[in-house]
């Protein structure tokens, strides 16, 4: 088996600064121009409004396992179940995130999620 890609690496080190809630690490894996295309919200720019809205996410019981992450150079797929468990219900959706990387940095993703109801009620929250 080959060892995994730095970019997938990469990824999944940022994956996890984000569900630890370390700030630091989360800003060293993504691009400060980075841009975000989320549906149903629309696209996030720069680092620190999404670190901010990746907090505020986060704060509202919102969860992330990955199924599968790979990649190469230019790109990284992430398959992933992603879920709130808040006060109103528990919601979860299956997605697919694809991201440009640059210098071993996220600079752009765009989010696929399986079913847009569930989606609607992770995001909204």
């Amino acid at each position: 088996m080959s060892p995994e890609h730095a970019n997938a690496t990469a990824y999944r080190a940022t994956a996890e600064a984000f569900r630890s809630g370390d700030r630091k690490a989360l800003a060293a894996l993504i691009d400060t121009d980075v841009v975000w295309h989320i549906p149903l919200v629309g696209e996030v720019r720069g680092r620190d409004r999404l670190i901010l809205w990746l907090e505020a996410l986060l704060a509202q019981g919102f969860w992330l396992p990955e199924h599968d992450v790979f990649g190469n150079d230019d790109h990284v797929c992430a398959l992933s179940v992603m879920g709130l468990k808040g006060v109103g219900g528990d919601w979860q959706t299956q997605v697919v995130s694809i991201f440009h990387f640059r210098d071993g940095r996220q600079a752009e993703r765009w989010l696929y999620p399986d079913d847009l109801g569930a989606w609607k009620q992770i995001v909204a929250s």
